[in-house]
């Protein structure tokens, strides 16, 4: 068994500490900070103080005690919270933590592996609290390790984590982006896609690609819908207001909702209240089946089928007993019975509709 407490040595210089771990360097960061002197107002009370800068990867290193992810540490471990931070010494035996003395945004305390070792701290009788201190001496020791947190956070040590830190965030945000553009380049390349009026026009995913393309057909063709989109808010948890079609200002108009899915499903996340529409890419629910709201009202799903004779498209409506019917638009249906819009993938050749266009107009 080795005596005494380990401390680790300090780590690389901070720019070779980047190149070899990367967005991983501040947890190779070791840095340490040695002190000695006396408490301002009790210049009799000598101390010794020990701050250790270190990386969570440096604590893993030599303390076994650490509890972590992928690892089964022995019976008794703890987390870095629950360790680090500021210890109170007497006997340069650790008895008190004091991490609300450093502590001003809530966890920089895990930074630290310190220790101010003071004889003239009263212990309790079991030895597990500074308590019986005198008042005074013990607000010496605060303002003594405030002053040595401050000076340790002013100088160049601490400014060079903060710098392994911001040009660790940097590469993570620069190499996220990276691989965000590509995901969305390979999912651009694989998404099914229409022409509409000479408009590419592209299958939707989400719901809010649902509203995307309800606004592009609203514009390229304003009688498609019988309803006019007025305002659009996800936030107020409603997504659309509208009104009905027609020259009749929106002051004189009744303004009603329409809600956006991208599936619809039952129960339904708001009330039937002031809803007049519901627009879908599809739809869960068959014909006959009960939707419920959020306010416990029941309406039936009926699907009324396509008559090519007279135009009519199949039609999907939530019905009540006395109260008016709520239409709802299921895309994948509607745009290829009402408008013979097909959603097609792209082809390996010309990419799709948005390529064809693109060398069309070259």
């Amino acid at each position: 068994m080795d005596f005494g407490h380990h401390f680790p040595d300090a780590s690389k210089p901070i720019k070779e500490l980047f190149d070899t771990y990367i967005v991983r360097a501040p947890d190779y960061y070791c840095k340490q900070i040695v002190r000695g002197g006396t408490l301002r107002r009790h210049p009799f009370a000598r101390y010794n103080a020990m701050f250790c800068i270190e990386g969570n990867k440096v604590k893993q290193g030599y303390n076994k005690m650490l509890r972590r992810p992928g690892y089964t540490p022995p019976a008794g471990a703890y987390t870095v919270q629950e360790r680090y931070g500021v210890w109170l010494c007497k006997d340069f035996i650790p008895v008190e933590r004091k991490n609300e003395w450093i502590t001003s945004k809530g966890s920089e305390f895990t930074k630290f592996h310190a220790f101010f070792n003071c004889q003239h701290l009263s212990l309790t009788a079991n030895r597990g609290s500074v308590a019986n201190t005198p008042s005074e001496i013990l607000a010496d020791v605060r303002e003594e390790i405030e002053r040595l947190y401050d000076e340790i956070i002013a100088s160049d040590d601490w400014r060079e984590i903060e710098w392994l830190e911001s040009e660790a965030n940097a590469y993570l945000t620069s190499e996220k982006e990276r691989r965000d553009f590509e995901w969305r380049q390979k999912r651009a390349l694989g998404s099914n896609c229409a022409m509409f009026k000479d408009v590419a026009l592209v299958e939707p995913t989400r719901e809010s690609g649902v509203y995307a393309l309800l606004v592009q057909l609203a514009t390229l063709e304003p009688n498609l819908f019988p309803f006019a989109i007025v305002d659009y808010d996800t936030h107020s948890g409603i997504d659309v207001i509208a009104k009905m079609q027609g020259p009749k200002p929106i002051g004189l108009s009744d303004l009603f909702y329409v809600e956006l899915k991208f599936f619809f499903e039952a129960p339904m996340n708001h009330t039937f209240d002031n809803m007049r529409y519901v627009v879908c890419w599809d739809t869960a629910v068959k014909h006959g089946g009960k939707v419920t709201d959020l306010a416990g009202q029941e309406r039936i799903l009926h699907v009324a089928e396509a008559d090519k004779a007279s135009g009519n498209y199949t039609g999907y409506f939530l019905r009540r007993n006395f109260k008016q019917d709520i239409e709802v638009f299921v895309f994948k249906d509607y745009l290829r019975e009402k408008v013979e819009l097909d959603f097609r993938p792209r082809t390996g050749e010309s990419a799709g509709p948005l390529a064809a266009k693109a060398s069309a107009g070259t």
